[in-house]
C-alpha cells in the first residue's frame, strides 16, 4: 500500500518490546531511548519540530499488543523520503545486545496524510488522551461514506465536556520492521515468520482511515461502547476495526499539533 508522499501529514509508531529481547531489554530502558536518543533526534531535524510519546491505557492486556505510540507531525510529508530523514539512528548506546533498535523492537510503522480537523476547543497543551479510531473499510464503500461514517462518530462524541479536537487521517503507506532494516541497508532475518492467523493488528495491509480524537482526560468507558455499537454500514461490514485509548507520557520538541 502506497500513496504519493506529499502535504502534511503524521508518522505514526506503534510498538512493543519483541518476545525475543524481554530477557536483556527493560520497559525503562526501550523508553529512555525514545525519550533521551530517538524523539529528540527526530525532532532536530529541519522537516519536524514536535514528537509525542503515548501509552495505550490497557498496556499489558490482549487488546494492546502494540502499547507504545509515538507520532510525529509534519508539514509535508515528501520529507519522509528524502535522505535527512532516512539518515536518522537506528542505533544507540541506551540499547542492549547490538545496539540495534530492530533487533529488540517491533514496530508497526505508518504515514498518514491529513484528510481534515475540527477546530480545539480551548486546546492549551498537548491533549492528554487521544483516543484511536481506525477501520480498513469494505473496498466497496466510497471515501464519502467514510467521511459520513466519521462525522458521525465526531459529532457524537464532541459532546462530552473533555472533548477537544478531532484530526482525520487516511494512510499513505505502511511498513514491517523488515522493510524499515531494508531501508537502513540491514539484514532483515530478524522478521518473525507470520502467525497462521494475525490479528488485526498484525495483519500485512493495515487499517486505512484513522481518526484522533482528543480529550483533556480520560474518554469515558461509555464513549468506547458508543462507538463500537454505532449502528453505520461502514463499521460494521469493515474488515478491521481498531479502538484504543492512550495516555500522555512525553511530549518533546515544540509540543505542535497543527495548531
Amino acid at each position: 500500500m502506497s500513496a504519493e508522499m506529499k502535504g502534511p501529514g503524521i508518522f505514526w509508531v506503534g510498538s512493543s518490546i519483541a518476545a525475543s529481547s524481554r530477557d536483556i531489554l527493560d520497559e525503562e530502558t526501550f523508553l529512555r531511548w525514545y525519550d533521551e536518543d530517538h524523539i529528540p533526534e527526530i525532532v532536530r531535524t529541519s522537516g519536524v519540530d514536535s514528537g509525542f510519546r503515548y501509552v495505550d491505557v490497557e498496556k499489558g492486556s490482549p487488546a494492546a499488543p502494540k502499547p507504545f505510540l509515538a507520532f510525529y507531525p509534519i508539514e509535508d510529508m515528501a520529507f519522509t523520503q528524502g535522505a535527512e530523514f532516512k539518515n536518522i539512528g537506528y542505533k544507540s548506546d541506551i540499547l542492549p545486545g547490538t545496539g540495534v533498535v530492530f533487533d529488540l523492537v517491533d514496530f508497526n510503522i505508518r504515514n498518514f496524510g491529513v484528510v481534515g480537523k475540527t477546530e480545539a476547543k480551548a486546546k492549551k497543551e498537548p491533549a492528554q488522551f487521544i483516543l484511536v479510531s481506525t477501520i480498513e473499510p469494505v473496498s466497496e464503500a466510497s471515501d464519502d461514506e467514510v467521511n459520513e461514517f466519521y462525522d458521525e462518530q465526531t459529532a457524537a462524541i464532541s459532546k462530552a465536556s473533555n472533548y477537544l479536537r478531532t484530526i482525520r487521517l487516511k494512510v499513505l503507506d505502511a511498513r514491517t520492521n523488515a522493510q524499515s532494516s531494508d531501508l537502513k541497508g540491514l539484514p532483515t532475518t530478524n522478521e518473525p515468520a507470520p502467525a497462521p492467523a494475525p490479528a488485526p493488528e498484525l495483519a500485512a495491509e493495515p487499517p486505512i482511515w484513522q481518526a484522533v480524537h482528543e480529550f483533556s482526560s480520560e474518554p469515558a468507558a461509555g464513549i468506547k461502547d458508543s462507538i463500537r455499537g454505532s449502528s453505520n454500514q461502514v463499521l460494521k461490514r469493515a474488515k478491521q476495526k481498531e479502538l484504543h485509548v492512550y495516555k500522555l507520557a512525553k511530549a518533546l520538541g515544540s509540543g505542535r499539533f497543527f495548531e
